[in-house]
């Protein structure tokens, strides 16, 4: 059955649908379900009976919306107005005025969806930040250990990745959407009133809008991602660059073993940024000539066209869900944990890619619950699974079978495991479709997101100060 969700206003990842937040104190694994009313799209259906919904998620999500893509085509909606600006206004004109002002209008809906999207995450990314510097507050006031060490690595390393997250739903995302929403907010009113450009009044006031003023907020958002592009491009360069280093092979040898991994996740980062920062400037500034001259909607076309590649490529291939507050490792130290942990991941993907089985026997036994469950949180999809629960008809309550009394449930693993053996056939059953439908999506996610945390650690552990604070650490073991 085809989505009901357009197109458009579909999120490039469909493993999660809730966008509540959490506190910083948020327990990994760990969903709560509150008995709330089910809201209707339709408003002429009676209300439903309340039943309980996924309330807190802490998941970071890959939700760019495929419909963003097109928002440098919504400043290029004015086309009309701008090449035939002549009183009286032909009629061929009017209707291109008529078909592209709407067209501009509308794709403000998706740039304030995507807005939307991308804040529930910068909340998200924020409260995990204060939650690991707090970590690393209290580290660091300890004595001063190799464990000790290596944990604040870590959290630096996690710190490291986050501030990349940000300031990519920052810039890349709400700035975009504010900026060139607003731009096609403006540009679609200005291409409407064109219709009527006969008056004096509104022949002034459609040319500003639709001109200058409109199009000059895409080429505001151009020359500030461009700053945020080319910090983007040094950054990896230096991640990968570190990684792949003689000097880092001797202390992590198991890096090696993913330089083509690392290369391709880095180089591909790169691109993205490279043509997202020169595609921005470009079409700033043809926005700003399209205001006078037509023939800046001919510089224009390339630009759309690679707007809606970089969209898709961000989707499909850089973007990642994860979910956060994790717990920091500390039981094989820094960057080794991260290679464990990557390989293991690694491993799987591919076993599921080779075999096209979810659940490969060599990884979990199929028919027991606990074993699929704990297949399920040890790979960090429990909250996907709990949201994609919450879609189902009957919801958990349906699932798991609830008392109607019940308002609130929190749900970790064990509980599932323990409430779910009365029903354990049909709950094994719905796991399995969950990982029909999303492992290897899951695994791919989980790879990426693993990569660039070990491209950072790395470049964290071999910068010149690291070194001199390693040495400095061992001389006062030493003396102590």
């Amino acid at each position: 059955m085809s989505s009901p969700i357009p197109k458009l206003l579909r999120e490039s990842s469909d493993l999660t649908i809730s966008s509540t937040t959490g506190g910083p104190n948020s327990t990994p694994n760990t969903v709560t379900f509150t008995r709330v009313p089910r809201r209707s799209l339709n408003p002429f259906t009676s209300p439903q009976p309340a039943s309980l919904r996924l309330t807190h998620q802490p998941l970071f999500r890959n939700s760019l919306l495929a419909g963003v893509g097109f928002l440098e085509l919504a400043n290029a909606a004015d086309f009309a107005a701008n090449v035939w600006n002549d009183i009286p206004v032909p009629l061929y004109a009017l209707i291109l005025m008529a078909i592209g002002g709407p067209i501009a209008l509308l794709m403000t809906l998706v740039a304030a969806r995507d807005f939307y999207l991308s804040w529930t995450n910068v909340q998200l990314l924020r409260q995990e930040r204060s939650h690991l510097q707090h970590l690393l507050t209290t580290t660091t006031t300890t004595t001063t250990t190799t464990t000790t060490t290596t944990t604040t690595n870590l959290i630096h390393t996690r710190l490291g990745v986050n501030y990349r997250e940000l300031g990519t739903e920052l810039v890349d995302r709400i700035m975009m959407d504010g900026l060139m929403g607003l731009g096609a907010l403006l540009v679609g009113t200005g291409t409407i009133m064109a219709i009527w450009g006969a008056d004096r009044h509104v022949y002034h006031a459609s040319n500003l809008l639709s001109g200058y003023i409109g199009n000059g907020l895409a080429a505001l958002f151009g020359l500030l991602n461009a700053v945020w592009s080319g910090y983007l491009i040094i950054r990896f360069q230096k991640h990968y660059k570190a990684c792949t280093a003689p000097s880092s092979s001797p202390s992590h040898p198991g890096v090696g073993v993913f330089r083509d991994p690392l290369k391709l996740r880095f180089r591909g980062l790169q691109w993205h940024a490279v043509v997202n920062g020169v595609n921005g400037l470009v079409a700033g500034g043809a926005s700003l000539v399209t205001a006078t001259m037509w023939y800046g909607y001919v510089v224009l076309i390339p630009c759309i066209i690679s707007l809606i590649a970089c969209n898709w490529f961000w989707r499909d291939r850089l973007g990642y869900d994860r979910p956060l507050f994790l717990p920091v490792a500390e039981d094989r130290g820094g960057v080794e944990e991260l290679l464990a942990e990557l390989a293991y991941v690694t491993q799987v993907h591919r076993t599921i890619i080779a075999g096209g089985d979810p659940l490969p026997r060599s990884v979990v036994d199929k028919g027991d619950l606990d074993s699929v469950v704990t297949f399920v949180a040890r790979n960090s999809m429990f909250e996907s699974f709990c949201s994609w629960v919450d879609r189902l008809d009957g919801g958990v309550e349906g699932l798991l079978g609830f008392e109607p009394g019940v308002q609130v449930i929190s749900l970790c693993p064990k509980d599932l495991v323990a409430l779910g053996r009365s029903n354990e056939r049909v709950v094994v059953e719905k796991v399995q479709e969950f990982l029909g439908l999303y492992a290897r999506k899951a695994f791919a996610y989980r790879e990426r997101y693993l990569l660039e945390l070990v491209g950072f650690a790395v470049w964290w552990e071999t910068r010149p100060e690291a070194e001199a604070q390693v040495a400095a650490d061992g001389v006062e073991l030493e003396s102590s």
